[in-house]
């Protein structure tokens, strides 16, 4: 599986990215929705794991672009945020967000990935 992890903190980022790759995903990273939108208009991503609180176009907005896109409507996209709450969370799935995961992520985030995907 090929996964777009789009997170503007760098660390978080390779986190993420590590916890992922540890269970054989190929993975990119992006910083912004900018970069996450070259990247999908670039590559096939089986999902995308977008940080809710990114600079500029936050990922209530890239998550929007993506489901108005025609041939990027399909894709799965999860939520990860610091700013974790019930409130949050309903808010992101039904934004259509297929999960929503708190940070730090727990160790089980890639299995619950895959599950999601199979």
């Amino acid at each position: 599986m090929h996964i777009l992890v789009v997170e503007d903190d760098q660390k978080s980022g390779e986190v993420v990215a590590r916890m992922l790759e540890y269970r054989d995903m190929m993975v990119d990273i992006a910083q912004d929705a900018h970069e996450a939108w070259e990247m999908l208009s670039q590559r096939d991503y089986h999902a995308a794991v977008i940080d809710l609180a990114l600079p500029e176009i936050d990922g209530w907005g890239l998550l929007q672009s993506i489901q108005e896109h025609e041939s990027l409507s399909h894709l799965p996209c999860v939520a990860i945020t610091a700013y974790h709450d019930r409130r949050v969370e309903q808010e992101a799935l039904q934004a259509g967000f297929m999960a929503y995961f708190p940070k730090p992520l727990r160790t089980s985030f890639p299995d619950e990935v895959i599950a999601m995907l199979s």
